[in-house]
């Protein structure tokens, strides 16, 4: 059903002000807007933020030289905590939109949006009342479509409310053929259409949902939504809260009706994974087929699985050696696959970093490139422009009080990763 679109092209453009070898090159501290420091020695400085410098990644036919260029402020509160980045490019390559969250994770969220018309040096919140303040968040599937369109599924489905409307933790929220949330806006960032829809099908009666990840659009209408599922009788491996299987639905009218097509388990093996398989990223590679990255546990390694037919069947999930939450995959325009993501103790300092797969399938991903280490949530999402890899991230308290790490202030910052590939 189509709701009110109420924010016109006019406003929104108002809005805007528009009538595998690895080398270390060391760890250096690293602030503000500031550039990078220089060199320092093998070993981090106490302070907590701080990260490596610069890397290169060798294999049989070149070299990849991972400068970090800057880290610069894009958000910046002294009074509340901020979460959450979810970084949306828009078609005329200067204005940026950022999704984040304000508020101690856990008990005080709220998702607002801010925009960029001078590609990301300066940020502006969305006024109240905008389609961008609602809801929209680094949680959700979110995709580019072939027709210019930017889609975007909401996190939980409406039969569930949003995340402050629901009366119990999501995970036990179990809901009968639940309806999800689709809006897509314009790639001058209007709101164009406002629907729902059910996925016809499901394997299951009931379930508890919450979807993350990348909608994939491999064109004719044909669209691939990964979204995610508790299960009543899913086995939760002792200790744990979740077991998130993760399911794909197939839209083959350009998202008006959707249809079960398949799921990865939340077990390996018949065990069950620490959370299941959940918070996936998903890129179509060269010759069609698509990698999966998820999430298992707050501890644990990220998994990865390929399919070969747009998502029907999928192989048998792989480690990628690397622990991690919230993993955002990028094919950067030199062939090489990129994931930034991060994470180190819940809530407490944490290792935010990119990884590369310099075969540009994820078949092997060399040891990361940490760029902070310190508080925030290690939700990253990440953009590439003129050979240069931007990763947004947050500098905060988190999930504690906003006092814990005696920060100056609470930001999300992105930094700017200088990518030099050069034949061997």
């Amino acid at each position: 059903m189509k709701k009110g679109i109420e924010h016109s092209r006019r406003d929104f453009m108002k809005t805007l002000g528009v009538t595998s070898g690895l080398s270390l090159g060391g760890w250096g501290a690293v602030s503000g807007s500031e550039k990078a420091g220089k060199k320092v020695g093998l070993n981090p400085p106490d302070n907590l933020d701080s990260g490596m410098v610069k890397a290169s990644y060798v294999n049989a036919d070149f070299r990849l030289d991972v400068t970090l260029e800057s880290i610069d402020v894009l958000i910046k509160s002294e009074k509340e905590i901020v979460n959450f980045p979810r970084l949306i490019r828009l078609k005329d390559d200067k204005t940026l939109i950022l999704a984040y969250g304000k508020g101690k994770h856990g008990w005080d969220d709220r998702r607002l949006a801010a925009f960029s018309n001078d590609d990301g040096k300066t940020w502006q919140d969305f006024p109240e009342g905008s389609p961008w303040n609602d809801n929209i968040q680094t949680s959700g599937v979110l995709g580019y479509l072939k027709d210019g369109a930017i889609a975007y599924v909401d996190v939980h489905p409406v039969d569930s409310g949003d995340h402050k409307d629901l009366t119990k933790p999501w995970h036990l929220s179990y809901v009968p053929s639940p309806s999800w949330r689709l809006r897509k806006f314009s790639d001058s960032g209007d709101l164009i259409e406002d629907t729902t829809f059910k996925v016809k099908n499901l394997p299951w009666k009931e379930g508890a949902y919450c979807c993350y990840g990348d909608l994939l659009d491999f064109g004719n209408g044909e669209l691939l939504c990964p979204l995610g599922v508790q299960l009543p009788d899913t086995k939760i491996k002792e200790g744990s809260l979740i077991g998130i299987t993760t399911f794909f639905a197939r839209s083959t009218d350009n998202g008006k009706t959707f249809e079960y097509l398949s799921h990865i388990p939340a077990d390996l093996d018949g065990e069950p994974l620490t959370q299941g398989f959940n918070e996936p990223t998903l890129r179509i590679l060269p010759g069609g087929e698509v990698i999966c990255v998820g999430r298992t546990g707050g501890y644990d390694p990220l998994y990865q699985t390929w399919s070969r037919d747009r998502g029907e069947t999928w192989s048998k999930v792989v480690s990628t050696g690397w622990p991690a939450a919230k993993p955002d995959l990028r094919l950067l325009e030199n062939g090489i696959l990129a994931c930034s993501s991060g994470r180190g103790s819940y809530g407490h300092p944490q290792v935010t970093h990119a990884m590369f797969s310099l075969d540009g399938r994820g078949e092997r991903w060399e040891a990361p490139f940490i760029f902070h280490t310190g508080p925030g949530c290690s939700y990253t999402s990440n953009m590439e422009k003129d050979g240069k890899l931007y990763v947004a991230y947050s500098d905060s308290s988190f999930n504690k009080e906003k006092g814990t790490f005696n920060l100056p202030y609470q930001s999300i910052k992105w930094a700017v990763l200088k990518l030099d590939k050069t034949a061997r």
